[in-house]
């Protein structure tokens, strides 16, 4: 008994894991040029988004601000979606058979990306690679201010508790 819940630590803990490297892949594939740094200039600290806004060519490319809840609320169906079709997918594998596992699953699993957001791909990659710089703003010293990548973790603690208690209930109901 005590073996099999290792093994399921375990499994839940690797499925986590490919899961978090793949977010950072679609992190890498989603940098690399101006036109595709732009999707996320809501993320660049502000001196860099005003610049980017003021830029000749770029500026005309920035995209419309979108709210903090219209973000948010993409967000909670995004991943409530991923998540829903993950446990799914997993459910017997991942030993989701009730509402409580599934949502502390979830839970954990949520709040993990958002901590592996933040340090891995936020403050260890995003900082230091040059696919997310603008190419008239090449010097790294503009893209270290951490503030946006934080203020995001904060607002992902109470947006993965709702994605938890929602893709549990989705998951158990099937």
């Amino acid at each position: 008994m005590m073996r099999e819940k290792r093994l399921l630590i375990k499994e839940k803990i690797m499925i986590a894991a490919v899961f978090y490297f793949l977010y950072w892949g679609v992190c890498f594939f989603g940098t690399g040029t101006d036109r595709k740094n732009l999707i996320g200039l809501r993320s660049y600290p502000d001196e860099v988004q005003t610049r980017v806004q003021s830029d000749p060519q770029l500026g005309q490319a920035v995209p419309k601000a979108k709210s903090t809840a219209a973000i948010l609320l993409s967000n909670l169906l995004l991943f409530t979606v991923v998540f829903s079709v993950l446990g799914l997918a997993l459910k017997s594998v991942l030993g989701l058979n009730n509402y409580l596992s599934a949502f502390w699953y979830f839970l954990a699993f949520g709040e993990g990306l958002g901590l592996f957001d933040l340090l891995v791909i936020d403050l260890l990659w995003w900082r230091s690679t040059k696919r997310i710089r603008f190419s008239f703003l090449p010097e790294k010293k503009y893209y270290q201010n951490p503030k946006k990548h934080i203020e995001s973790f904060w607002r992902g603690i109470p947006l993965f508790a709702a994605v938890a208690a929602l893709s549990a209930l989705i998951v158990t109901a099937f």
